[in-house]
């Protein structure tokens, strides 16, 4: 079995995340009783506020770093169940 590499998967689940967030902060802006995000966001990203210049750009780093912590987790989780593996082969 192959190495996972990290930057490719950092990169793809950062996008997705920061898609993601967008759609739920769009969902959220325009039906902000239908989905609680209203409740959820400054729980999920400590110091968002809503409709704010700032804890936007905010929720956007810390969706960043969310995706790059999943990325390490995972990608050092595949690489050593492979390592693991390989020496048993």
């Amino acid at each position: 079995m192959n190495r996972l590499p990290f930057a490719p998967l950092a990169a793809a689940l950062v996008a997705v995340g920061e898609v993601a967030y967008l759609v739920c902060l769009a969902a959220g802006a325009i039906w902000p009783d239908v989905f609680g995000m209203w409740r959820s966001f400054p729980t999920l990203f400590p110091g968002f506020t809503w409709l704010d210049p700032v804890s936007f750009v905010l929720g956007l780093v810390e969706m960043a770093l969310y995706g790059l912590a999943a990325a390490a987790a995972a990608a050092a989780a595949w690489n050593f169940v492979v390592d693991r593996s390989a020496r048993a082969a």
